[in-house]
């Protein structure tokens, strides 16, 4: 029995679990708490799970409006309907949005409400099998020219040079996820680059655990294609939350919390090489998680990606001597964070040009620019950061972390005061 629960309350899902182990001792109950982590996504049918438990709200209708928009989308979950009180208007109108049935939080009836739990899975499970071989179901798999079973598509979300990406339904995680999609071709040495890329992408997310980073599911190839399934953001990218405003003690919270990140890849031997806003994700929590290891630098891989002297990465966020091809290290990364600690706090890039080429002259050989006047303080914590010489910048990432964190805690105390 795996079932999905839509409730604040926290005892709530310990007291379900005291009713459920009785008869399926390896229940599975995931939480979703609507007020932290927002409204269950559009595209979402939960068809991982025999059924969804919705508390009832007063901060929606009672929930009404909220059962009745779940049970609006096409092939979602059956919807048990869990009030807080015994009100028989409620539970009418509760069945009346499709409640598969209704059952009240403070005095279940435990017969009742294991049959009604059992029936839910059953019927959900016979609707999925007719589901499965229907032409919608099988047009649902197909990404691009791939066909990928257990997910169904959801939207395309981009589409680049090289791979597309894909909002789809993952059953076995139960919940949606990114799908990165693109051929498997090899090249003239017998090497096929975009798995090997795939590979690395995923070996590096599998061995460095941290909540800072991309959770990965499944590396596999299907019709001469290879797919990366990861973890899907609501919230979107650090490049949409910097458009819409960020205060400056945001912008050094966010940046201590790419620092963390950093300081977890740095020790297992990894170096990122392509930090930049649009590889910075937000979860609802409002965590950040780092994206993105194809161009990532691993000491315990047999293989490199990239040729030697060849300069990769995104120019406006280069190191100087990354953009000039020479050997990196983790200070490089850190000079990255620099910029994009500069732009959260000034809306702006330090460094401006006609062309890509220009833009790496002046990342070597161009004063960092002043911060505005209010952010004066915050520039000795830049100009370590953003120094033109390694040798010049914060030794570790752990070291920047807690000068960033020390930067937040003085510029929150001298707001305080002021």
């Amino acid at each position: 029995m795996r079932l999905l629960l839509v409730e604040e309350d926290p005892k709530v899902r310990t007291l379900l679990r005291h009713h459920l182990s009785c008869k399926w001792p390896e229940v599975q109950i995931s939480a979703h708490p609507p007020l932290q982590r927002g409204p269950l996504p559009p595209e979402f049918l939960a068809q991982g799970y025999d059924a969804v438990l919705l508390a009832a709200s007063s901060e929606d209708d009672d929930g009404i409006a909220t059962l009745h928009e779940l049970r609006s989308r096409h092939g979602f979950a059956p919807v048990i309907f869990m009030l807080g009180r015994d009100d028989a208007k409620l539970h009418a109108r509760a069945m009346d949005a499709g409640a598969y049935g209704v059952v009240i939080k403070e005095h279940i009836n435990h017969g009742h409400f294991l049959a009604l739990l059992e029936a839910a899975g059953r019927d959900h499970r016979r609707e999925l099998a007719d589901w499965r071989i229907s032409p919608e179901a099988v047009d649902s798999r197909r990404f691009g020219e791939a066909r990928i079973p257990e997910y169904r598509r959801a939207r395309l979300l981009a589409r680049g040079s090289v791979s597309q990406l894909y909002v789809a339904e993952s059953e076995k995680a139960g919940t949606l996820v990114v799908l990165k999609v693109t051929p498997s071709r090899r090249d003239e040495s017998g090497i096929d680059q975009v798995f090997a890329r795939f590979l690395q992408e995923y070996e590096i997310a599998q061995r460095v655990h941290h909540p800072n980073i991309v959770r990965l599911y499944e590396l596999g190839v299907a019709d001469d294609h290879a797919y990366l399934a990861m973890e899907y953001f609501q919230r979107g990218d650090l490049r949409r939350r910097m458009r819409a405003g960020i205060s400056p003690s945001e912008a050094l919270e966010v940046a201590a919390q790419i620092a963390r990140a950093l300081t977890a890849l740095h020790s297992a031997g990894i170096l990122h090489r392509d930090l930049k806003p649009g590889n910075v994700m937000l979860r609802t929590d409002g965590q950040i998680a780092l994206i993105d290891f194809g161009l990532a630098k691993h000491e315990a891989l047999d293989y490199d990606i990239t040729d030697t002297g060849m300069i990769f990465g995104t120019p406006h966020y280069m190191s100087p001597e990354q953009g000039h091809g020479q050997d990196l290290d983790a200070r490089s990364d850190l000079y990255s964070l620099g910029i994009m600690l500069f732009e959260m706090l000034t809306t702006r890039k330090p460094y401006l040009a006609e062309n890509p080429m220009a833009v790496i002259y002046m990342h070597r050989n161009t004063p960092t620019p002043p911060l505005p006047e209010p952010l004066a303080d915050l520039q000795p914590l830049l100009d370590l950061m953003l120094a033109k010489h390694p040798n010049e910048r914060f030794s570790s990432a752990d070291e920047a972390m807690r000068a960033i964190q020390a930067a937040r805690r003085a510029w929150l105390t001298k707001g305080a005061m002021a």
